[in-house]
């Protein structure tokens, strides 16, 4: 039978540490349950730089526009010329939908589009700028339901204003950039007008919501930023739910950016910490509760306090913990295992770390070595040949078709790699699919009949329809088709056909390459696996990701010396 002092010492544990132990957990769940002010400090981080990329994309978009409208005004170019300038510009700048130019009457000269506006003296943006003043319009959505906005630049000529240079550009960069902003699960992002008009959103079903020009300008915090200040607050949502959200004002457009991230997931941190630390609380009460059973000795409540706050600081991040214990008996050797594992843990989490940093880095590394030596190097060879050859027309032009393509070349590189980490967010439409191939395959069209390929389409003839995301499914295609293309390098046959039956959709694209052996043919989807002798793998990686957002698949079959055939099936539309 245990002694009395036995059973008095197992009841001073269970009567002293449980209290304390419920005390300790509740004061850092309550202290991080309220840390609202961390949180926010960080999300208005990421608004402020998302503000600053919408505002530098619109900037940029007007000095090149005041560069065209420069261009146009200095010299006295043939119209014919005029309006191939306009057509290259549209070309080179993907954010330009159309370009149009109108003399001081208000009558339309150039134009890059045969059925835009004629004649239109009082129209705003050519009224804004025959005043010398650079117009921006609201937002609108086009024809083709993505957002746009219509910018005009004066045309001068001996600083006399001869006309006006009017352009609309796409804004699916500021849609692409919203969606990509995720600091958590459940978190997104939106962007309000001037007037407080939802103008671009996070989530796929807010789409429709900017589809219908809805006004977010009942939100306090939408009222705060569109006073040009940074605003934080926790509050409920258009839905109802509550959230922390915070707004940075885009100044130069008199946008705001706001973030919101539900209440719930912005303290699951502190939440799952709590949790942690009342497990390894009681299995430690536990444990101590067990040894004073077996045997009281002296001194046991010391060194069952050390082990709990020891366990404690670790828990809370603080791997240099150690135990000191000079008790002599088992407790004592229980400290000293505990600071060997700890001593053990801290080796082989740095050598994760380490060596995952070292694998990582060496690819990247070795991505950017090759897709980024050979146009710095195109543009400086062509920079010295510029300063010998600067008065002459046909160098600077050629000049300024490498530095453009070159330049195109990177931000291709850099935005590919940029897209690795973005979580793929589709907003479904119905599509005809034939026509969206045919459409895509005509811009490839001049570049494959210089390479002496042919690229041939074999559709059925009644229709074929399916959901997807139109920009996101043409990306994915446009991916395969370029891969094709760069790998016939000897000319070739392109065949792109598409099959419809009650379930799926099945779109095959064969070309005549070199194929593609076994080995490297498993790895083919895999981020940072390429075939090619530069670059970082990634196009057929974001392909594959995006035909699994859609519920679909992706495979490819080849043969050494005959061809690789890609495979993608999609669900039929009901």
């Amino acid at each position: 039978m245990k002694s009395l002092s036995t059973k008095l010492t197992i009841l001073l544990i269970t009567a002293v540490l449980i209290p304390l132990s419920l005390y300790g957990i509740l004061s850092i769940w309550t202290s991080r349950h309220f840390n609202f002010k961390a949180v926010s400090e960080g999300n208005i981080n990421v608004a402020k730089r998302a503000a600053e990329e919408i505002d530098l994309y619109v900037t940029n978009s007007i000095s090149i526009l005041n560069a065209l409208a420069q261009n146009l005004g200095r010299f006295n170019i043939p119209k014919e010329e005029q309006k191939l300038i306009l057509g290259n510009y549209v070309l080179n700048f993907p954010s330009f939908q159309q370009i149009y130019i109108k003399d001081k009457g208000g009558k339309e000269i150039i134009s890059t589009n045969d059925t835009l506006r004629r004649d239109q003296p009082h129209d705003t943006a050519y009224q804004a700028a025959l005043k010398g003043r650079i117009y921006k319009s609201d937002v609108f959505i086009s024809s083709n339901l993505t957002p746009s906005m219509t910018l005009a630049i004066p045309l001068k000529r001996l600083n006399t204003i001869e006309g006006v240079a009017i352009a609309d550009i796409n804004l699916i960069a500021m849609w692409n950039l919203v969606d990509s902003i995720k600091i958590g699960e459940s978190d997104y992002a939106f962007v309000v007008s001037r007037d407080g008009r939802l103008i671009a959103h996070g989530l796929g079903d807010g789409k429709t919501r900017v589809l219908s020009n809805e006004n977010m300008k009942s939100l306090p915090i939408v009222k705060g930023v569109l006073q040009g200040e940074y605003a934080t607050g926790l509050y409920k949502n258009i839905e109802g739910k509550e959230v922390i959200g915070v707004a940075a004002p885009i100044p130069s457009l008199g946008w705001a950016i706001i973030i919101e991230e539900p209440l719930k997931e912005a303290y699951a941190p502190a939440r799952q910490m709590t949790v942690l630390l009342t497990l390894l609380i009681t299995f430690f009460v536990a444990l101590a509760s067990v040894i004073g059973y077996a045997g009281s000795r002296q001194h046991i409540m010391q060194p069952i306090k050390t082990l709990i706050g020891a366990t404690r600081r670790i828990a809370g991040g603080n791997l240099d913990e150690e135990v000191t214990l000079s008790s002599k008996d088992e407790f004592q050797e229980v400290g000293d295992a505990f600071n060997r594992m700890m001593t053990q843990l801290k080796i082989l989490q740095e050598d994760i770390k380490r060596n995952e940093r070292i694998a990582f880095m060496n690819k990247i590394a070795a991505g950017l070595v090759h897709d980024l030596r050979h146009p710095i190097k195109s543009i400086e060879n062509s920079s010295r040949l510029m300063l010998k050859k600067y008065n002459e027309e046909e160098c600077r032009n050629t000049f300024n078709n490498i530095v453009n393509r070159e330049f195109g070349n990177i931000n291709k590189f850099l935005d590919g790699l940029l897209n690795l980490a973005r979580p793929v967010k589709i907003t479904p439409v119905t599509l005809n699919l034939c026509a969206e191939i045919t459409s895509i395959a005509d811009t490839f069209r001049e570049e494959a009949e210089k390479r002496k390929i042919g690229i041939e389409t074999i559709f059925p003839r009644e229709a074929i329809h399916v959901n997807a995301d139109k920009f996101s499914i043409e990306r994915a295609f446009k991916n395969i088709i370029r891969n094709a293309i760069e790998a016939m390098t000897g000319g070739g046959t392109l065949k792109i056909s598409t099959l419809s039956s009650h379930e799926s959709v099945v779109i095959e694209f064969r070309d005549t390459g070199p194929g593609i052996s076994g080995n490297k043919l498993e790895d083919l989807f895999t981020e940072f696996s390429t075939t090619k002798g530069s670059g970082l793998g990634l196009g057929l990686a974001i392909s594959k990701r995006i035909i699994e957002a859609h519920n679909g698949t992706i495979t490819a079959k080849s043969e050494v010396g005959k061809g690789t055939v890609f495979i993608i099936r999609l669900p039929a539309h009901l």
